[in-house]
């Protein structure tokens, strides 16, 4: 039993979001989730009393976001109708350069993107396009510096910052079917529960926000969009049975060295809400299954568009593998692209906070286990490796 349970129950932080956003609809998609939010955190988890106000706050900030989306979807279908260019997908093995290689090429201005802002408060507060978004920016870094101040070692391994681009994994939350829950708190009951939901339910909530982001006046029409996140490892057929024109950037590297990043990221990110013990073998395994998965439909739909990245061409062949994915893209690579990528990377060098440390040891793993269990993926790599 948590020390510290939520003080509403789920019904209860419904009708406050009702009342915070001035919106009186009943958002019946969400009652389930949040119910099983809830009971999960109050019985599994272990969060102090401040991360238990941490996670009240969390879900009346995505109810109100999603009040107003609704609000707005109800009183503009034409909302709907945006038309959404690409995207291309970043995605492969978490801690394998995919944050770094998002931000490279963010910096290019070809493509829309996620701030963490805009992960953060997606939907517009007054339900008019063009209103002015400092309201939602200065929220987003309140937590950006809370989450800091709780957690100061995260941002060695990855930094929250409003006006950084940002991974779908915040934005994920706003469907309450979203992996990355799991990573800010133990909760394994939680996790089976989402286990059995279809990952579509999310990608069909991170298209109508991209539409309505647009809409808003947050994104330039035509414009391809950019996605990241390695929680898309296995769902590719799903993607691009929602997003029909998306192609895919894979960075690749080895798990020797990204499962015992991951883990220590993992208790990391819970030190914010209060607790930094993880069970690695739960975490672990879960990446054993998607990169199956993954591997799998590579195998079942060799018509897949993957561009494979290893970890040193992003961190030490960076104008070659940009000349890559724009190829890939089909996209225009210009001169004054090349250089806003290039300007990005020489301000941001590697391990400029501070180095990320971890080793196999602290995180209880084994080398030939790993090996073993994700056989196949070092197949690839061989094969990555010998085509270099």
């Amino acid at each position: 039993m948590n020390p510290y349970p939520l003080s509403h129950t789920a019904e209860q932080l419904m009708a406050r979001s009702r009342e915070i956003a001035g919106i009186d609809l009943v958002d019946e998609e969400v009652v389930e989730p949040l119910t099983v939010l809830v009971r999960a955190l109050n019985t599994e988890a272990r969060l102090d009393a401040e991360g238990a106000r941490a996670y009240e706050a969390k879900f009346l900030r995505l109810l109100v976001n999603r009040l107003r989306m609704q609000r707005d979807f109800r009183a503009h279908p034409e909302i709907a109708e945006q038309e959404l260019a690409g995207p291309l997908v970043i995605m492969g093995v978490a801690r394998s350069g995919t944050t770094k290689l998002q931000k490279v090429l963010a910096a290019s201005g070809d493509f829309n993107f996620l701030t963490f802002w805009q992960n953060f408060n997606w939907a517009s507060i007054s339900g008019v396009p063009g209103e002015p978004v400092e309201t939602r920016i200065a929220e987003a870094d309140e937590f950006c510096r809370w989450y800091e101040e709780r957690s100061p070692e995260t941002k060695l391994g990855h930094q929250f910052q409003a006006l950084e681009p940002e991974e779908e994994g915040p934005l994920s939350e706003g469907c309450f079917i979203a992996p990355s829950f799991v990573g800010y708190a133990e909760m394994p009951s939680y996790a089976a529960w989402m286990g059995a939901r279809p990952r579509s339910i999310f990608f069909n909530f991170l298209r109508d926000v991209l539409k309505y982001l647009q809409w808003q006046g947050l994104a330039v029409p035509g414009r391809p969009w950019l996605l990241k996140s390695p929680n898309y490892n296995g769902h590719e057929p799903t993607i691009r049975a929602i997003f029909p024109a998306a192609r895919f950037v894979v960075a690749n590297r080895s798990p020797i060295e990204t499962l015992a990043s991951m883990c220590k990221l993992v208790s990391c990110f819970r030190q914010a809400y209060g607790q930094p013990n993880v069970d690695n073998a739960l975490i672990v395994e879960g990446n054993y299954r998607s990169m199956a998965a993954h591997l799998a439909n590579r195998a079942a739909y060799p018509e897949l568009p993957i561009l494979d990245l290893r970890f040193r061409d992003i961190v030490g062949a960076l104008p070659q593998t940009i000349e890559r994915v724009y190829a890939h893209a089909g996209a225009a690579l210009t001169p004054s692209s090349r250089e806003r990528m290039l300007a990005w990377n020489d301000a941001n060098a590697m391990h400029r906070l501070g180095e990320f440390k971890y080793s196999l040891a602290d995180a209880g793993l084994e080398e030939a286990v790993i090996r073993q269990r994700m056989a196949g993926y070092f197949e690839l790599l061989e094969r990555l490796e010998t085509a270099a």
